[in-house]
């Protein structure tokens, strides 16, 4: 190996806080309610300790540090607090915080499929994609009733999306009730039995020799698809599988239904999903509400959601382990938000670079690395690689 190989590390690591502080010079920065009263936090290219414990007074005080310092990483406080910038915690006199849900591709139980190669882990960035839409529609704007101006969508600049919700009836929430609310989510604690409608009946029967009793039947029944909680998402569930059965044809029915154990069902199609339903027999029903909860639940990062003194990625700011921007979006953009276009910082001016990995890997369709080789890819490309750690700077010509 050449000298010059064995700076391209520390090389490459200039070049990225070089490139930071270009994009800083000019950047769109989206500053958190009450910025004053927050807490902010730097992690440096170097690494080590986080520079924590900083206030700022003015919006220019921020965008001159970020554009001096250019730091990997960018953080403020979820909480407000009356002295921001008091090195103790009991000194900072807690006021109140927004309620954050992070949701983490690195959370997923389908992570453990990519890791067994069954799926790439661009899908598995699709599953979080889409169980955050799930958060924000089917439980923040529908359950919750929440407006849409009551919260802030992020994508994190990583594996994940953020969404910061600031309503005032959440802020003085204490972490109990918000460790709860991910509880809900996940579906954790709930009784199966309470999510149908229970159409239960009593009726009586002759009995040979004993005369007339009356038996309580059993009957459950497919909630309306607009009910509220969890009865309303696994009705919406449960009918969207049975509209996908009237697709499928063949081989491709036959295997789903022995997915769902409905194998051996007779299934009149031609019925609405309700009535489909409620003919089922009572352990069909009970399968398909436990295959419902497992296929709505959501996975945000409990710890997250009920740590009032939390710090988080600030929107417009650069993620030092992606060169990507935490980049704010609306419920509708949230539904076909692609991080690998959509929250690219930088061109298409080629750079050189040498591949430290030991198996493929990719930017979305934007560019691949194949191992042991040195390739010019478009800058955007390039950083994300060098920032991954799955490459270096070529200094050699």
């Amino acid at each position: 190996m050449s000298l010059l190989q064995e700076i391209e590390p520390i090389k490459t690591r200039d070049f990225l806080q070089e490139k930071f502080r270009n994009y800083y010079s000019s950047a769109k920065i989206t500053l958190p309610p009450r910025f004053t009263a927050r807490e902010w936090g730097f992690l440096n290219w170097g690494g080590g300790i986080m520079n924590r414990h900083v206030k700022f007074s003015t919006t220019n005080e921020i965008k001159n540090y970020l554009k001096k310092t250019a730091p990997a990483h960018s953080y403020h406080s979820v909480a407000y607090y009356e002295e921001p910038g008091s090195k103790l915690m009991v000194e900072k006199k807690w006021q109140g915080a927004d309620l954050i849900f992070d949701l983490d591709a690195d959370h997923l139980p389908e992570m453990e499929d990519v890791k067994k190669g069954k799926i790439t882990f661009s899908k598995l960035m699709d599953y979080i994609r889409e169980q955050t839409y799930r958060l924000v529609h089917d439980v923040l704007l529908g359950d919750f009733g929440l407006n849409e101006k009551d919260m802030l969508i992020t994508f994190s600049g990583g594996r994940g999306y953020h969404v910061h919700v600031r309503t005032p009836s959440v802020l003085s929430l204490p972490s109990g009730a918000r460790r709860e609310l991910s509880d809900y989510m996940t579906g954790k604690g709930l009784n199966l039995d309470n999510i149908l409608i229970d159409a239960g009946y009593t009726k009586e029967f002759a009995i040979r020799g004993k005369g007339i009793e009356r038996k309580h039947l059993d009957v459950k029944k497919l909630p309306p698809t607009d009910s509220k909680g969890w009865s309303g998402i696994v009705s919406r569930k449960i009918s969207s599988i049975f509209d996908y059965l009237r697709l499928q044809k063949g081989e491709d029915l036959i295997n789903k239904l022995k997915e769902l154990r409905l194998e051996k069902i007779n299934i009149n199609y031609k019925d609405g999903n309700e009535d489909i339903f409620n003919n089922l027999a009572r352990k069909h029903q009970k399968n398909l509400v436990r295959i419902a909860v497992k296929e709505a639940a959501i996975f945000p990062d409990e710890p997250v959601t009920g740590d009032v003194h939390r710090l988080i990625r600030l929107p417009g700011s650069l993620h030092g382990g992606s060169g990507l921007r935490v980049t704010t979006m609306t419920s509708k953009e949230l539904e076909d938000f692609d991080p690998m276009t959509k929250a690219v910082a930088f061109g298409d001016e080629l750079v050189k670079i040498r591949s430290i990995v030991k198996h493929p890997v990719s930017m979305g369709d934007v560019a691949k690395l194949m191992p042991e080789t040195v390739v010019e890819v478009p800058e955007k490309a390039a950083i994300y690689f060098m920032a991954r750690k799955w490459a270096n700077l070529v200094l050699e010509t």
